[in-house]
């Protein structure tokens, strides 16, 4: 035991700290130090250019370096400096037929520049394409605080016009020439931005993006600061792909801490993305190759001072390896634009107690971000109104996940805290889908929220036996745990939605995919492994299916939604029996006598249909005592024969009525769930105080 004991304090025994006096060359003390040792920066100025990888410190290994209170580790003055050549960003928003641009001639070197040449008219009868063009003289971000140097033209604005496109180099300004490779075939609106600026430069980078070997367990701690020194050097302009920042985190690392730090006078204060040697595809996709992934990043209680610039960008769409588990929390900023962006292939989020002074948003959720917590943010010295969280995507992008919020606000302009109303518990424990809500919840017997986790239109949820939660959103489906981690998941093609799942006996997932007409089987590895057509008429994509399920015996029940029947479908797939409803079915399951019970939608309430289609039990929508049914979409039977029954309240019925209720075999309330403090529109509802195991068709929903 005493052996093992010190086997395991070994690599604590052999962890060295090294000391960084201002002057000593900190790369050099990094490449010498082991993995697990520390690196302290004593006080002071500790001024030096760039190393490797574009940054004054590059770290390749575990380490935990310390910024003493005191110590600045800035950039030299005038390491980067204005560049000759140029950066084209492609607006991928206009879909461009040809993206043929050329940047030549040479660039006068007087200040920062950003051109913009738009195609403004096609060709026709043999006439050449035309464009516009315009250059904003300076490469800052027009949208911030900065007070910026005059300009010939605002940015993006193209005051020459309708400009013959020859083939041959063209002149523009600034000794700035441009060529398109044809005279024709291009489409009105393709836009290109050509910026003329400084080279990037990091603090401390912690990776460079396509390093084979993951890189884990990095600190950067203490009460130091990190300054970029813009304004003694000419940085990249806020267009291009790469930028400096404070921290960089890029490609395969894992397990890294932020904590405590000062960050200034710089583009971005941290920035964490991965990386793919992937073709890069119009609107966020990308080609087969490698995805080099960054996770489990902690940001916490750091101080970005930053009037000129912007704070923390959480993912890139230019870098598009995938993002995982990050955390930026508790932490104040000062920026002249956006504080914080939760960004391109973020999986899995929180932006939690932080206090911001920003020029332009807050926090923006931007592009196809997921899975993410924004929480007790507070927006300070600002009075104009706008809102702490911006959500939403250029076009051609896929839109961001609405996170889950709560309690963010403007602390001028916003309304005062109000605390929450008293809700009457409802006695029993719960699981949840708020469909207007964008979340599925635990809801304890006493009322509390025990858990609660981002999701987009969820619909079907459900605890399985193994504690986790498996819900359907609206692009796909997921399996998560309690620790909100994400262990399984399925995404639905673009231009489906999905509005319905199912756990299955060998571990596999039936989800309900509308677009497609078509019920999946999806296996562990997120991999379809059956495909079942379903003949439905509707084309409505949205209106296409709710609340499938399969059988015992493997056949398959389909709400079909905007055509009203239920269909049944053989284990092949095959029809069996259409079942005409009052409504528009959105949700039907077999119990174990072998009737169908059957939510009816906005149709009369809910049915029970015996073997031969009689019914046998009927819901109307006035049969629960002053509570008006307005549109049930879903129940639960449980083993006493009471019915859990729940009463959607959107399409002009948001906080009329009662929510859910249970009711006995007398359709009389046994008890009734209302909370529209915190909950929308409750989709599907699981008791969690009945076992079984949903898998093995022993949850009666």
């Amino acid at each position: 035991m005493r052996f093992l004991f010190l086997l395991a304090l070994a690599p604590l025994l052999h962890a060295a700290e090294h000391s960084i006096k201002p002057g000593d060359n900190p790369q050099a003390v990094m490449d010498h130090a082991a993995a697990g040792d520390k690196l302290i920066f004593l006080p002071g100025l500790h001024q030096h250019g760039l190393t490797k990888h574009r940054s004054i410190l590059y770290v390749d290994k575990a380490i935990h370096i310390e910024l003493s209170e005191g110590a600045t580790l800035k950039l030299a003055d005038e390491t980067t400096k204005l560049d000759t050549e140029p950066e084209i960003t492609t607006d991928q928003d206009a879909g461009k037929k040809l993206d043929d641009l050329e940047m030549g001639g040479r660039f006068d070197l007087i200040k920062p520049c950003i051109f913009t040449i738009r195609i403004d008219s096609e060709g026709g009868e043999g006439g050449a394409d035309t464009f516009a063009w315009g250059v904003f003289e300076s490469a800052d971000n027009p949208q911030g605080t900065a007070k910026l140097p005059p300009s010939s033209s605002k940015f993006a604005e193209t005051p020459r016009q309708r400009v013959a496109i020859t083939g041959d180099w063209q002149t523009l300004a600034h000794g700035v020439q441009i060529r398109f490779g044809s005279k024709t075939g291009h489409n009105k609106g393709s836009t290109w931005f050509s910026t003329y600026d400084g080279p990037v430069a990091y603090g401390i980078r912690v990776g460079h993006g396509r390093q084979p070997e993951t890189i884990e367990k990095v600190r950067i701690t203490g009460k130091g600061t990190i300054d970029m020194n813009a304004t003694h050097n000419v940085q990249p302009g806020f267009l291009v792909k790469d930028i400096n920042a404070c921290v960089l985190i890029h490609g395969r690392v894992r397990g890294v801490l932020v904590e405590g730090i000062t960050m200034m006078d710089t583009n971005r204060s941290v920035m964490c993305y991965g990386e793919h040697t992937g073709k890069f595809l119009a609107g966020g996709k990308t080609g087969p190759g490698e995805s080099f992934d960054a996770e489990d990043i902690t940001i916490q209680r750091t101080r970005t001072i930053n009037p000129n610039g912007s704070g923390y960008l959480l993912g890139h769409p230019s870098f598009r390896g995938h993002l995982r588990h990050v955390k930026c929390n508790d932490n104040y900023m000062e920026t002249g634009v956006t504080s914080i962006e939760p960004n391109f292939n973020l999986d899995g989020y929180e932006v939690i107690g932080n206090v911001i002074k920003s020029g332009g948003s807050a926090i923006h959720c931007w592009r196809c971000s997921r899975n993410g917590f924004v929480m007790d943010n507070i927006r300070i010295d600002d009075a104009t109104g706008q809102h702490v969280v911006h959500s939403g995507a250029p076009r051609g992008w896929e839109s961001p996940e609405p996170p889950l919020q709560r309690n963010n606000r403007n602390l001028l302009s916003g309304p005062a805290p109000v605390a929450a109303p008293h809700v009457t518990p409802f006695g029993r424990r719960l699981l949840v889908s708020d469909y207007g809500g964008n979340k599925v919840a635990i809801i304890a017997a006493d009322g509390r929220v025990e858990w609660e986790h981002p999701a987009e239109k969820p619909q079907d949820v459900w605890r399985l036996a193994n504690g986790n939660v498996l819900f359907s959103h609206l692009r796909g489906a997921r399996e998560v745990t309690l620790d909100h981690i994400v262990v399984w998941s399925y995404r639905a093609p673009e231009k489906t939605e999905v509005h319905g799942c199912q756990p299955l006996p060998d571990g596999n997932v039936m989800v309900v995919e509308c677009g497609t007409k078509r019920l999946i089987e999806v296996g562990r590895d997120g991999q379809i492994v059956r495909e079942i057509p379903v003949p439905v008429k509707t084309k409505n994509t949205h209106d296409q299916m709710r609340g499938c399920r399969r059988t015992k015996d493997g056949r398959y029940l389909i709400s079909a939604k905007g055509d009203r029947p239920i269909l049944e479908l053989s284990a092949e797939g095959k029809p069996l029996r259409s079942i005409q409803t009052p409504g528009d079915p959105h949700e039907v399951r077999e119990l174990p006598n072998g009737n169908l019970l059957i939510a009816c939608g906005e149709g009369e309430a809910m049915l029970e249909l015996d073997r031969e289609g009689h019914t046998v039990w009927k819901l109307g929508t006035q049969d629960v005592p002053s509570n008006p049914l307005r549109l049930i979409s879903g129940f639960q039977r449980l083993p006493d024969g009471h019915t859990l029954v729940i009463n959607w309240l959107g399409h002009g019925y948001l906080a009329t009525t009662a929510q859910f209720f249970e009711l006995d075999e007398q359709k009389q309330i046994v008890r009734q769930f209302t909370d529209h403090a915190r909950f929308v529109s409750i989709n599907k509802v699981q008791f969690l105080d009945v076992p079984g195991d949903p898998a093995k068709d022993e949850v009666w929903r």
